[in-house]
């Protein structure tokens, strides 16, 4: 047997020998984390066993077995960062195990990637997601792109840790469809119209599950998030239409919904939002509960009414509340034109121009998420699928379109702007596009016309990001 040949097992295992090094640094150097409003009031809930569902019960049950079996508060930190750094560690081995040593660097780059590593140090359900998902998806992955057959044992444990990632965050059910097909081969060799599809009735099975899980088996409280998306839109739609009528017999007065709404980053009127007059006017507490269950009735029907009524206004309205989620045409810094209490000339904060200048470096174009969604488009649109098709082809396509899947239900279901709603996407389709850039790379010698519109709408949409930023474009 040649040297060569003895170093072989060595050099496998060191990927995963590395991956748990960095988690090893990461979690000694953020112990025991930061928290967010968010996190504490789930700490809160994990001290005391009583959970509710404004924010997801599972996190803070997770969180509880953890305190009760010796843990600190810090010990949900460590299991996340733990789950990213197995994930990526096994993704990076099963590459490195079929002869792709440059993807396996690669990916384990990409698990120290600036916006994991300042998004992990914190407790929230985003990084949580995220952490879980890659974790069950790098055990099939690892099985996928070797051609193995997977243990009962891989099975159960990366479909526990894709369970637990689609109970955090709602929309996460839409990312969980193209994932489950990594179980089978033949599901992975399916087109993206089958694919999307396959996932839409996931995503509609998944629902009434979650439900099932967080209220009957966890038994949290039922505090209809849900509101918080009706009555954005409802406001919405009343500034876009300028048809007050939609919010109710006795709407507030239209300078008023137009003083508090606003697209960019957070839902002025949710319980900590800047507006607590027009919740009170719309017959809810500063509390997440509301005063009465038949408001919540109400509500729902006036939101499906103002949509009917309505579908021009309340496209407008989404449309430009996602263009502020992705980052894209929006002034630099862009929280400073939102509604928030603190600033200026209400509140007490100033932005400064030198704030305004460093947001062009700390929110480079890497940060922004419609960057990353059109690199997962132009990498799907060059990545064709063939019967011969690679396995690392077949996982890639899968990865990007759950990334894709993911941000998209934001256009229907977001209420706020920040960068880490996206974190998941970025992860995929980043993870997906190492895996197959060899494909990626042939693919764009082979179909230049199509190379040139992916790689021209991208300069396009960095331009144009800049451009908005310099002129300082304001909507909404």
């Amino acid at each position: 047997m040649s040297s060569r040949s003895r170093l072989l097992p060595a050099n496998a295992s060191l990927a995963p020998l590395l991956a748990a090094a960095l988690f090893l640094v990461q979690t000694l150097s953020t112990l025991p984390g930061e928290l967010t409003n968010d996190s504490r009031e789930q700490l809160q809930q994990a001290i005391s066993q009583h959970y509710a569902d404004w924010h997801p019960p599972v996190m803070a049950l997770v969180w509880s077995w953890l305190m009760r079996l010796g843990g600190t508060a810090g010990s949900l930190l460590a299991l996340h960062q733990f789950l990213h750094w197995l994930g990526i560690g096994l993704i990076a081995d099963g590459f490195h195990r079929i002869g792709r040593r440059r993807e396996a660097w690669l990916v384990l780059a990409a698990g120290a990637f600036p916006i994991f590593l300042f998004y992990d140090r914190f407790v929230v359900k985003d990084v949580g997601m995220a952490s879980a998902l890659v974790a069950g998806t790098g055990m099939l992955v690892w099985f996928a792109v070797q051609n193995k057959r997977m243990p009962l044992w891989v099975i159960l444990f990366s479909g526990l840790c894709l369970l637990y990632g689609a109970l955090i965050r709602t929309n996460a059910v839409f990312a969980i469809g193209p994932l489950l097909l990594l179980y089978s081969v033949g599901g992975r060799r399916l087109g993206i119209p089958k694919i999307i599809a396959w996932s839409i009735v996931t995503a509609v099975m998944a629902v009434p599950l979650s439900n099932l899980i967080n209220h009957r088996l966890i038994g949290a409280t039922p505090e209809y998030p849900i509101q918080s998306l009706q009555i954005f839109d409802l406001m919405g739609i009343a500034v876009y239409s300028a048809d007050d009528r939609v919010m109710g017999a006795n709407p507030p007065e239209m300078t008023e919904v137009q003083a508090c709404y606003t697209s960019y980053w957070w839902d002025p009127v949710s319980p900590w939002g800047s507006c607590p007059e027009l919740r009170r006017d719309l017959g809810y507490t500063r509390d997440v509960d509301t005063t009465d269950p038949a408001t919540i009735v109400k509500t729902a029907q006036l939101w499906w009414a103002a949509i009917l009524d309505h579908p021009i206004a309340y496209l407008a309205h989404r449309v430009q509340y996602f263009n502020s989620s992705l980052y894209f045409i929006v002034p630099a810094l862009h929280f400073r034109y939102s509604k928030f209490t603190d600033l200026a000339p209400y509140g007490t904060r100033i932005i400064t121009q030198r704030e305004i200048h460093l947001d062009y470096l700390k929110s480079n174009f890497l940060c922004w998420p419609v960057v990353w969604l059109w690199i997962g488009v132009g990498a799907l649109a060059l990545l064709r699928l063939s019967a011969d098709a690679p396995a690392t082809v077949l996982t890639a396509r899968l990865l990007i379109t759950s990334g894709l899947l993911f941000a998209g239900a934001y256009l229907l279901i977001g209420v706020a702007t920040d960068l880490r709603y996206y974190y998941w996407s970025i992860m995929a389709i980043l993870l997906g596009a190492i895996g197959a850039s060899r494909e990626i790379g042939t693919a764009i010698c082979a179909r230049q016309w199509l190379a040139t519109v992916a790689v021209g709408g991208l300069l396009l949409i960095i331009v144009t990001g800049l451009i908005a930023r310099i002129a300082d474009v304001r909507f909404v």
